[in-house]
């Protein structure tokens, strides 16, 4: 027999059997918050804050040695680019309402800023503008030139070089059309025209017999399955083989695939990363996170146990040299802190990982019932990284941006 209690917060669960009653122990205690007095920030310095006396800062940052570059909007009303120099401790505002009233992505080239916009139909646009004033009725915020509409319009870098790729999907007879131009950032001007690739609507090209699982690059390579070829001597075809295909130069290569089995789980990661290869992710197992570099990945280590941290808190930014930066946020109440019954303070930890895989923990903000958004800035005098605080119940832009420096 059960028999439930009151309405108050604890259920009071009977058994009887041989005339035996048994009580369940109730639930721990919530841990007790952190005392006052804990530290605002730790292990870094704060550089400088930028807040808009009006709207709110939105989500596209872009950065260099000596500028950062972000847009404080007001939905549908209002976007400008705002540049702030460390030097001179001072920014310059240029108007975006010319170019676009929701921008997704910056980036600072030279005296120049690319903008790339979202329109109400979701394709994309660009333009770049001037940072300088060229005289002549060419004042800051003069257009250089437009890009677009595209379905997508990204900055990538080519052989070296900085590049521009500007993808386009249609319909075709057949499923879709995606169409890829290359052009140079500097002028806008086309470099070279991509190959066009037909997918039926299971993403699937028959004359190359390749499956596409998943892209990157701004949609100029394109990575999937090809069928093995049909050996007619033998009757029967060879096995399948794990491919690339460049819709820029129009070549094909294609590898062998050594472990089915480890092969699909990478593809299921790639497929989830949204045309990148360089990521870090949580290991298929749940043993740990990954760094992932070049579409391979290698395990991250830490000093100090995982399950102190809120897994959907992770932000992450690979490196040049297979390492990466990332940032976790402390559950206070984790369970290590339920059993010795303390909250933990609420930390958003900033982990430097190394190209062995080593994660060093580089600084500790204290965010209390606040959300961020994580940027990294590299430059000669070494790595700083901002924070945009987000605005409470809005998940596109926030209040702030700070640039902190580690210590």
């Amino acid at each position: 027999m059960v028999t439930v209690r009151g309405a108050s917060s604890f259920v009071v669960l009977t058994l009887i059997s041989a005339g035996l009653a048994v009580a369940q122990p109730a639930p721990p205690a919530p841990p007790a918050p952190p005392k006052a007095g804990v530290p605002a920030l730790i292990g870094a310095a704060e550089l400088v804050k930028l807040t808009p006396p009006a709207g709110f800062i939105d989500d596209p940052v872009a950065t260099d040695a000596e500028r950062i570059a972000y847009v404080v909007a007001e939905t549908g009303s209002k976007a400008e680019l705002h540049v702030y120099s460390y030097a001179l401790k001072a920014e310059q505002v240029i108007d975006l309402a010319a170019v676009t009233l929701h921008p997704i992505a910056l980036q600072l080239v030279g005296p120049r800023a690319l903008v790339i916009g979202v329109t109400e139909d979701g394709s994309q646009n660009a333009a770049m503008l001037e940072l300088t004033d060229k005289g002549k009725g060419k004042p800051p915020g003069t257009i250089v030139y437009k890009l677009g509409p595209a379905t997508h319009i990204t900055a990538i870098t080519r052989e070296g070089k900085p590049r521009i790729a500007v993808h386009k999907a249609t319909p075709s007879s057949t499923g879709t059309r995606h169409q890829v131009d290359l052009l140079a950032i500097e002028t806008g001007k086309r470099v070279t025209a991509g190959r066009p690739l037909d997918l039926d609507a299971t993403s699937k090209q028959a004359k190359l017999e390749l499956t596409v699982n998943h892209w990157s690059d701004g949609m100029t390579r394109a990575y999937g399955i090809k069928a093995g070829a049909w050996d007619r001597k033998e009757d029967q075809r060879s096995p399948d083989t794990e491919a690339t295909y460049d819709l820029i130069s129009g070549k094909l290569e294609a590898k062998k695939i050594d472990d089915l089995y480890d092969q699909r789980r990478r593809f299921q990661a790639l497929a989830d990363a949204g045309g990148q290869l360089d990521f870090v992710r949580t290991a298929w197992d749940n043993s740990g996170l990954q760094v992932w570099k070049s579409g391979k990945p290698k395990p991250i280590t830490f000093d100090e146990p995982l399950t102190n941290y809120d897994p959907k808190s992770l932000q992450a930014i690979v490196t040049a040299d297979g390492g990466a930066w990332l940032v976790l946020k402390v559950d206070p109440v984790n369970a290590a802190a339920v059993e010795r019954k303390k909250a933990d303070p609420e930390y958003l930890d900033v982990f430097r990982v190394g190209a062995d895989g080593k994660a060093l923990r580089k600084g500790r903000i204290l965010a209390k019932g606040v959300r961020h958004r994580f940027g990294l800035i590299s430059d000669k005098t070494g790595d700083k990284f901002w924070l945009l605080e987000r605005n409470n119940g809005f998940d596109r832009g926030g209040r702030s941006l700070t640039v902190y420096q580690p210590q």
